[in-house]
């Protein structure tokens, strides 16, 4: 008689504890609870509600409040003079709600400025800088970020390459121009026609960037090697430049879309709470995406609604009866439900849809674990450590509060089916123009087919061209020549003059002699004036310039980024926060230091340079 009532006993006390947990207030709830406790000074009240907050997220599975903490931080910057108790309650909270959260490091920093503390603000900084690699979205953001800083920088080397190739080769064009202009024309239209023809796409109403293919296509027979590597490479970059920027925005924009967003919590078991609102809105317009009910599930259990959860989950069987995840959360929910042998039957389903879901071997070993089926247990852990050993380890040097794993949805499934979700008209009709990114429709404008269009006649002009030379240009005097100007056998960079006087030394006229060396004199002044101008305005271009093209690409490149971030953080994704002031100068500080030391190391050896005459 007594075993009964202690059977008896033992399964009330188990369904009030199941009632007890059904009935439990919502972390949505509870927030609120402890933000109003602190508006009116009850800071026990508030410091209850915010342990009450924190034990409900280790009983649904989760680990961080990142909403919560950046509001909370938000809070102590606003109120450090005029409230310094309330401040100091909420800076405690943020750090308890998500201690590893780079807007909480860069708000500390903020107050700490704010209190003329840079000893502290800087090191606050700093210690945000590693934490938003360790953030999904900031991550995601901050690559962006740099792929539209490195797109600018390399825009920019483009044009001035194609600028140092013009100043480099323009003479020799347009000698090559006039000879061929010259056999259907005579007298001073003949210069006039070669000029206007090194600018020709600005006469056909073109854009300056077809310019700048126009010169890498006529130039590039008469560049050394190293610059036809150049121009090739830079050719290539430019044509990806509008994918990498058209991707770059759709990262920005579908980070936060409900899809991503809900698999980032998910996956982080992060709880946002406008995630669940926004995700529901979709689901009611496209019900039959199963890895929707499956993040809806999740999230739903990350409030407590296990009922709810089970409903979604179900549904995502229905759709997808293959689906090994579902399956696994439907376990999960029987688990927590102390119904184990059933837990283990579903797990059982997922084993056999998906044997590589190490999270199903775990969850069922776990299970066999609690009905003292200790062989089964370890036969389970093993297979799990077969499917993904580095998962187990992990979850089994940090074991969850709930002792089961929830199955989560990839960030990356969760794009595919974001970008599905563009195709579908109800999703449009709900959410506007839904971010997508597809490669080739990207890669249909006019930068790419223009940049590819310069490569491909770049490399049909030299074959075409090279069996019949190029002109050059003297590198003393700078008049140009070409084969039908001079003899092949002599010299290939001094004109006619040159040679004689600075070669061969034959007997010239004084006077010759004398305006031979004002216009070599004029040349290489001209040269080393214009190199020293460039340098002082556009670290590397000088070198450009002087032929050495791949440092002085490579270093106008940098100084570009250097200069470019100086001037954008701040204004592109939000990866330091909206308001991380000492973050942001950091970053503005470190580019102008690293840019004047780029100036520094590239553009005083410029100056120090002799010209030559």
């Amino acid at each position: 008689m007594k075993g009964r009532f202690a059977v008896v006993a033992l399964v009330l006390a188990v369904s009030a504890g199941h009632v007890c947990a059904q009935q439990q207030i919502a972390p949505r709830d509870i927030w609120p609870q402890a933000t109003a406790a602190a508006r009116e000074g009850d800071f026990d009240t508030a410091t209850k509600k915010k342990n009450e907050l924190l034990a409900a997220g280790r009983t649904y599975g989760i680990r961080t409040f990142p909403a919560y903490a950046a509001g909370a931080s938000a809070w102590s910057s606003t109120h450090t003079k005029d409230q310094p108790q309330l401040a100091a309650w909420a800076e405690t909270a943020a750090r308890e709600l998500d201690g590893r959260s780079p807007a909480v490091a860069f708000s500390e920093a903020d107050r700490a400025k704010l209190a003329k503390g840079w000893g502290s603000a800087v090191p606050l900084a700093l210690q945000g800088f590693p934490r938003i690699l360790g953030n999904y979205r900031t991550t995601v953001l901050s690559r962006a970020d740099l792929l539209i800083v490195a797109a600018g920088a390399i825009a920019v080397t483009a044009i001035l390459l194609a600028l140092a190739l013009f100043i480099r080769y323009g003479r020799s064009m347009a000698h090559d121009f006039r000879e061929r202009v010259s056999t259907l024309f005579s007298g001073g239209s003949v210069s006039v026609l070669a000029f206007a023809l090194l600018f020709l796409p600005l006469f056909l109403w073109l854009g300056p960037i077809w310019l700048a293919f126009y010169w890498f296509a006529i130039f590039f027979g008469y560049a050394a090697w190293p610059e036809r590597a150049a121009i090739v490479v830079m050719l290539i970059l430019v044509m990806l430049l509008p994918v990498a920027v058209d991707l770059a925005s759709h990262r920005i924009a579908g980070v936060d879309s409900p899809v991503v967003a809900a698999a980032i919590s998910s996956a982080d078991q992060a709880y946002q709470p406008d995630a669940l609102r926004r995700l529901q809105e979709l689901i009611a317009v496209v019900p039959d995406d199963a890895m929707l009910h499956v993040l809806t599930g999740n999230l739903l259990a990350f409030e407590g609604l296990d009922d709810q959860a089970n409903v979604h989950y179900r549904r995502a069987v229905q759709l997808h009866p293959r689906y090994a995840g579902a399956h696994v959360n439907l376990g999960n929910l029987l688990f927590l439900n102390n119904e184990f042998q059933a837990a283990m039957t579903a797990y059982e389903k997922a084993e056999a849809h998906d044997p590589n879901l190490a999270t199903a071997f775990y969850n069922h070993s776990v299970a066999a674990g609690e009905t003292y089926r200790f062989d089964l247990q370890a036969q389970m852990l093993e297979k799990a450590r077969a499917a993904d050993r580095a998962f187990v380890e992990r979850t089994t040097r940090n074991p969850p509060p709930q002792k089961i794993v929830m199955y989560k949805p990839s960030i990356d499934e969760a794009w595919e089916v974001s970008d599905r979700m563009a195709a579908r008209p109800a999703a449009r009709a709900l959410f506007g123009n839904y971010s997508s990114f597809d490669a080739l429709r990207s890669a249909s404008n006019p930068i790419s087919i223009g940049a590819l269009l310069s490569l491909v006649l770049a490399v049909l002009l030299f074959s075409l061209r090279r069996k019949n030379g190029y002109a050059n240009a003297c590198i003393k005097c700078g008049r140009t020549f070409c084969p039908r100007c001079k003899s092949a056998k002599e010299s290939t960079t001094y004109c006619t003059q040159c040679i004689h006087i600075y070669l061969k030394r034959d007997g010239v006229s004084l006077d010759t002699k004398r305006k031979k060396l004002e216009e070599v004199t004029e040349h290489q002044s001209g040269m080393t004036i214009r190199n020293r101008l460039f340098a002082t305005f556009l670290p590397g271009s000088a070198q450009m310039l002087e032929g050495r093209t791949t440092r002085g690409a490579v270093g106008v490149f940098l100084f570009a980024v250097f200069v470019i971030m100086a001037i954008l953080v701040g204004r592109l994704g939000p990866a330091l926060g909206p308001s991380a002031e000492v973050a942001q100068m950091l970053v503005r500080a470190a580019s102008i230091a690293m840019a004047i030391l780029l100036w520094i190391f590239l553009s005083l050896p410029v100056y120090r340079r002799r010209s030559a005459a």
